[in-house]
């Protein structure tokens, strides 16, 4: 009986220490809680305000901006222009006829008045020259006829005076009868009249000796002028006939070009006429990507083309570099007119309510500035009036603001 009493006191211990240990462990864990429960309400007071302040900064449009700047702007136009020969030359036959040789191909360079071109007939131009220097020989040998029959009959001449002067003499002693002098007499006149025929003859002669020496010159010359040799120094561009094929007078063979002298020509608009200068304005040149610099204009065409109304415009360009060639398509600035200005990037600018506007920043926030535009240049845009300080304008996200529009810059270009 005692045994099982104590049993059941052993066993009441037990129970109240279990409910002691849960009461600590209870009110332990109800501790953790409420301090949880206590950091959960701070920690979401915390993220609150971080909230509200994150909130205020995605409200604030990114910007880049970039710093208006003083430079040259200039009104000009760009116009799509080509390179020419100043000086060419298209080569024909002098003396029509078949093409004997050409000794160029294209692509040769030629020195006026050294290189041989080509030649036309020679044999029958040589033949030609033979022909007329035995012209000449005839000629000679009958000047040379004439000038003896001058002699012979000079001499009948003074035979025939001498026997009349005998006759004359036996006449006035009544030796000889009348008639016999006076057939004498005759004989004199018509000596005389022969010396002065033979003396025509020979004037005849000796123009047709003229004559014939000037048709040999004219047959060497004719045989000079079947080769044709370079009128001016270059490169033969162009071949337009081969040996064996006729050749004449207007008829081009070769085309030879200078490529010393070059020339940048475009056709401008007529309503600029008044504003192109000779001498004064420039023309900006490139050409195969190579900036040929400016370049005065030497010649503007002293009237517009009626069906484009365009006028043409020239500038000289001394040794060009090799590539740039006649024939070359040049990308041409006609510089109409320069000055000085203050400008922004050409995107600065926006349209609002009719006007055009840029956007600073003044604490944080956007500012429209109205301005007055003036020319564009390599885009950048002159502002006339409205910006006269040097102060960043906004390049990038101008579009999505407006004035007093929160923003924060991301950058700075051009730093």
């Amino acid at each position: 009986m005692s045994g099982k009493r104590l049993l059941q006191g052993i066993v009441s211990l037990g129970v109240a220490a279990l409910i002691v240990v849960m009461g600590i462990v209870l009110a332990i864990l109800s501790r953790g809680m409420f301090a949880d429960e206590k950091d959960g309400a701070q920690s979401s007071q915390t993220a609150t305000g971080s909230s509200k302040a994150t909130g205020e900064e995605r409200q604030a449009v990114p910007v880049i901006v970039q710093p208006a700047r003083t430079m040259i702007f200039e009104q000009r136009i760009d116009i799509a222009g080509n390179i020419l020969a100043k000086r060419f030359a298209l080569v024909s036959a002098r003396i029509p006829g078949t093409l004997d040789s050409i000794f160029v191909d294209e692509g040769d360079f030629v020195e006026a008045g050294k290189t041989k071109l080509f030649q036309t007939d020679s044999v029958k131009l040589t033949q030609a020259v033979a022909i007329a220097q035995e012209q000449v020989t005839v000629a000679e040998c009958a000047v040379r006829e004439k000038e003896a029959l001058l002699e012979k009959t000079l001499v009948g001449q003074q035979v025939a005076e001498a026997d009349f002067a005998r006759y004359k003499d036996l006449a006035e002693r009544n030796a000889i009868a009348r008639q016999v002098l006076e057939h004498q007499e005759a004989q004199v006149r018509q000596f005389e009249a022969d010396v002065r025929h033979v003396r025509t003859l020979i004037e005849l002669a000796k123009a047709q000796l003229e004559q014939a020496r000037l048709n040999l010159k004219i047959a060497e010359k004719d045989l000079a002028d079947s080769l044709v040799v370079a009128p001016i120094s270059g490169r033969v561009s162009l071949r337009m006939k081969e040996p064996g094929e006729m050749a004449g007078a207007g008829t081009p063979v070769l085309r030879i070009d200078d490529l010393s002298l070059v020339e940048v020509s475009i056709f401008v608009p007529s309503e600029y006429y008044d504003q192109v200068m000779v001498g004064q304005t420039k023309l900006r040149v490139r050409v195969a990507g190579r900036d040929l610099g400016e370049l005065p204009v030497t010649f503007k065409s002293p009237v517009v083309e009626p069906r484009l109304r365009t006028f043409q415009v020239k500038a000289l360009l001394q040794s060009p570099p090799p590539e740039v060639v006649p024939g070359s398509l040049a990308q041409v600035s006609l510089v109409l007119a320069s000055r000085q200005g203050l400008g922004v990037p050409a995107q600065a600018i926006q349209q609002r309510g009719g006007k055009n506007i840029v956007f600073v920043v003044t604490e944080n926030k956007a500012k429209a500035i109205p301005v007055e535009l003036g020319w564009e240049t390599e885009g950048w845009q002159e502002i006339r009036s409205g910006l006269s300080a040097v102060v960043p304008v906004i390049t990038s996200g101008q579009s999505l603001v407006d004035d007093g529009t929160p923003v924060r810059v991301l950058k700075e270009a051009g730093r």
